[in-house]
């Protein structure tokens, strides 16, 4: 066990804690600089890139199941986001988001995910890219796309409120 935790990339332990204090904060109601919504999803999104393709590789049938994860986890977290009560500040540059456990929820499920596959893969690495990893490394990809779609949704509903009543 001991050699599993020293063998972790250093940077995963401040991503840890980044991902636990944001959701831990986002319980309670709070502004939410726009840069924070669409930030987190660049991140993930880059991760996702390099982890996936890096992985599975350019062949196309993975690409569509990349991309449709993306897709819907893109539609459901635009969706979601379309329901919530949300203020706009213009100076601050920020929404306030009505308090929820979701973003705890989706942030430690994405980590949670990726740090499995990476364990795993280093202790097992003939199995990287297998079929056993890919369903994990999709539903990483659904989370991606809820944290891009609520990012979008929020930033769409800021512009939209701003240009109506800025």
């Amino acid at each position: 066990m001991l050699k599993i935790l020293t063998n972790i990339p250093l940077f995963v332990w401040p991503l840890f804690i980044i991902l636990l204090v944001g959701g831990l904060r986002a319980r309670k109601t709070n502004p939410v600089p726009l840069a924070v919504l669409l930030i987190v999803p660049c991140l993930f999104f880059i991760w996702s890139v390099f982890s996936f393709f890096g992985k599975y590789g350019y062949d196309i049938l993975f690409i569509l199941f990349w991309v449709s994860c993306l897709g819907v986890g893109s539609l459901i977290g635009f969706l979601h986001v379309q329901k919530l009560n949300l203020r706009f500040n213009k100076q601050k540059r920020s929404v306030e988001m009505p308090g929820s456990w979701i973003p705890l929820i989706l942030s430690m499920s994405i980590f949670t995910s990726k740090f499995f596959i990476g364990m795993m893969g280093s202790m097992f690495p003939h199995l990287n890219g297998s079929i056993l990893f890919l369903g994990l490394e999709l539903f990483a990809t659904i989370i991606l796309g809820i944290f891009a779609g609520r990012g979008l949704g929020c930033l769409i509903r800021y512009k939209k409120n701003i240009d109506n009543y800025g």
